[in-house]
């Protein structure tokens, strides 16, 4: 069933908007945990637009490639992942979107979405119109360098996962995306720290362009090897250093990347702000 958050006649699965003040969203700060970098009177006026949704169901398809862009989201609970159909028409994951990310951001400079969004778990979102959120980073110096921030950072974390894989053997790929994984779910880099997977070991494999089979014989290895537990989604760190090192040089790939992105310029969010 496809819930398409970007239409007004959205809540076709029951998505209902509630109030902005039920729990932390995202969208009240624009992805900032802390104080955001604006004043008061953005901050209301961000409540007034941001749509809050309540949980939908795992699977749910909350935009798809093509469709008009209308709105950028976030998660607020559960797990995304962004697909994209390749020339023999199987869905390719593209990236996982966790607690406190935005996903759809591309859409923006495109006009449309680029991927489909897809939920893994349980998840709740919450929506920023973009008509609305550009009329007001016009109105708000503070709220527009933010939104540049989000625009920027999400180019940066695409281009840098694209020179993680590139040139990686299998190993470093996975060794890479589980550390990232770790980390980005705030779970400490400490022996026996266990996190569980919001999606399965194949899509988390496919995410970095293996095969469902050759991630299944490396989460062996990987467990013959004492560097991790593996039991169905759960993952115990066991030598959380060793499985760093492994990874490392996806990593230094990707931060090589995010560095040279962070000295380019983008444009202004909004052409029409004059």
């Amino acid at each position: 069933m496809n819930a398409n958050l970007a239409d007004d006649a959205l809540y076709r699965i029951d998505m209902m908007q509630v109030s902005a003040s039920d729990d932390p969203s995202p969208c009240l700060g624009l992805g900032l945990a802390a104080a955001p970098p604006f004043d008061a009177g953005a901050r209301e006026a961000l409540k007034r637009i941001a749509r809050q949704h309540e949980p939908v169901p795992p699977g749910s398809r909350l935009h798809e490639a093509g469709e008009p862009f209308t709105a950028i989201h976030a998660v607020r609970s559960g797990a995304v992942k962004t697909v994209r159909r390749d020339a023999s028409g199987e869905e390719r994951i593209v990236a996982f979107h966790l607690p406190g990310e935005f996903f759809g951001l591309s859409a923006i400079a495109d006009g449309h979405y680029a991927t489909s969004a897809v939920t893994l778990t349980t998840t709740a979102v919450c929506s920023l119109p973009g008509q609305h959120l550009f009329r007001l980073a016009c109105e708000h110096a503070g709220l527009q360098r933010q939104l540049m921030r989000l625009l920027s950072g999400a180019i940066r974390t695409e281009q840098g996962q694209y020179a993680a894989l590139a040139g990686h053997n299998a190993e470093v790929r996975l060794a890479f995306v589980l550390d990232q994984l770790r980390a980005r779910m705030n779970h400490p880099a400490h022996a026996g720290a266990t996190l569980r997977l919001p999606m399965t070991r194949a899509e988390l494999g496919s995410s970095v362009g293996l095969a469902a089979e050759t991630t299944s014989r490396l989460f062996h290895r990987f467990t013959d090897r004492g560097l991790i537990e593996a039991r169905g989604r759960r993952i115990t760190f066991l030598d959380p250093l060793a499985l760093h090192h492994l990874g490392a040089p996806a990593s230094a790939a990707e931060a090589s990347a995010a560095a040279a992105r962070a000295a380019d310029h983008l444009p202004v969010v909004d052409s029409t702000c004059s």
